[in-house]
């Protein structure tokens, strides 16, 4: 008899759940898919889940620290507002985290949140939290506070589109490009200092 420490992590079936997110939409995330995505029977993700729900909530609090926490916390240790914005740029730019397709979970997770208030209010308190952080790191270059929330949602949307169009017209997708607007808005950030 199996035992309940056996069997696919928390970790793993969250994996699982964010790739057929990924690959097929929120109608993807059924535990049998995934039980067989993972070549096991559907019982032990009940040793590790009480339900589809928590599994599903359990997909977005991975979304938000590895696509959000994490990002911004690799990122302070840089000693100037400059450096930690290219920093996080970059660091925005890099296109998987361990084997989920960045652009793609964005992406996704978007367009599950179109149609759920559960993503939809983790969507919208995520960028919240990104446009803040950036527009407080362009406080710091000195831009006044409204200029700094422009500069950071313009950054911002330049970002989402950047993922969009990795998708679906590549050719497009040009990460100098948005390194470039990166660096024209710190420009502008220290005009006004």
């Amino acid at each position: 008899m199996a035992q309940k420490n056996e069997g696919p992590s928390r970790q793993a079936w969250v994996a699982a759940g964010m790739s057929a997110l990924v690959s097929g939409g929120i109608e993807a995330v059924k535990i049998e898919r995934l039980a067989a995505d993972l070549g096991i029977s559907k019982g032990p993700f009940y040793w590790r889940f009480a339900d589809r729900g928590e599994l599903l909530a359990a997909m977005i609090d991975f979304w938000k620290r590895e696509l959000t926490d994490n990002l911004i916390e690799q990122t302070r240790h840089h000693k100037t507002p400059e450096k930690r914005l290219r920093a996080l740029a970059e660091e925005s730019l890099i296109p998987d985290v361990g084997q989920l397709d960045v652009a793609k979970a964005e992406c996704a997770l978007r367009a599950w949140a179109a149609t759920d208030a559960l993503p939809r209010a983790a969507v919208r308190e995520v960028d919240i939290r990104r446009i803040s952080h950036v527009a407080g790191e362009f406080v710091l270059i000195g831009a006044p506070a409204k200029l700094a929330e422009q500069l950071s949602r313009a950054i911002y949307i330049a970002l989402l589109g950047l993922y969009t169009v990795r998708q679906y017209t590549p050719e497009l997708a040009d990460d100098r490009a948005f390194m470039m607007a990166i660096n024209i808005a710190i420009r502008e950030a220290r005009s006004v200092a």
